[in-house]
């Protein structure tokens, strides 16, 4: 399984891209960075959209990419919660903002919404889907993916304080794990428990490896760009303290899983 990070942060700018990541050139996790980092026959290529949730950075995408396929008379299956439908269907894709793309009037959807429940797994392909719950300020799905081969990667999409609720049901190879901002901002966050620090990232993945016995490799993403110096720097120092591989994802970086 190989692991493509086309956007890892939770703004854009020239040089950084919204959350995306492309997995064996098929699935796409989020898609805040999808089409301006895909030529049109690689998005043609695409069979499957997992969304975490209904937040602008993680979907940002979404309607370029209906675009591109209606035009081309294809279509694309997307999965995500009821949450994250209504986000998109109701204030983006309502035939004012964009075209409808879920239900278009003139024949079958480009974009084909699947509904899926945390806890239950479902099958694209070669690959088994298991979401799970996280915390956030609206419901997010996490997403362990295990391919023909046995092996696992997980993805947090946002999430808090509270993540390692979820670690009896996955065990992966690889795990790619929010982490906004420097720990000066621990406190900021916890009160609506909306993102991980380096300092509340340390304590979920001791929880982790206090219940596996191990820790997989941990890929940091959604950082904020004016701080990713200070988040590098402390999670340069969590890595040694767990003895761990834990490191930050940028743009373009591809991982074998």
């Amino acid at each position: 399984m190989k692991v493509r990070f086309l956007g890892a942060h939770n703004c854009e700018t020239d040089a950084a891209g919204m959350m995306c990541l492309l997995v064996d050139g098929r699935i796409v996790l989020d898609a805040g960075a999808l089409t301006r980092n895909l030529p049109l026959e690689d998005q043609f290529g695409i069979r499957a959209v997992l969304l975490t949730h209904g937040h602008y950075d993680h979907f940002r995408d979404i309607p370029m990419l209906g675009m591109n396929l209606f035009l081309n008379g294809r279509s694309v299956d997307v999965y995500g919660s009821d949450d994250a439908r209504r986000a998109l269907a109701e204030h983006v894709l309502n035939g004012g903002i964009y075209s409808r793309f879920f239900d278009h009037p003139e024949g079958s959807p480009t974009l084909r919404y699947h509904v899926v429940e945390p806890g239950t797994s479902f099958r694209l392909g070669d690959y088994a889907v298991l979401p799970v719950a996280l915390p956030h300020p609206v419901p997010v799905l996490g997403y362990q993916l295990t391919d023909a081969s046995g092996r696992r990667f997980f993805y947090s999409g946002d999430t808090g304080a509270g993540l390692s609720a979820c670690f009896g049901d996955i065990d992966p190879h690889l795990m790619a794990i929010d982490v906004t901002a420097p720990s000066r901002y621990t406190a900021f966050f916890a009160a609506r428990n909306q993102h991980l620090t380096p300092e509340t990232l340390a304590a979920e993945l001791k929880a982790f490896k206090k219940l596996k016995g191990h820790l997989p490799p941990v890929v940091c993403v959604h950082m904020n760009p004016h701080g990713e110096a200070e988040i590098a720097a402390e999670i340069e120092r969590l890595s040694a303290e767990l003895g761990s591989p834990v490191y930050l994802a940028r743009e373009g970086l591809t991982i074998s899983v």
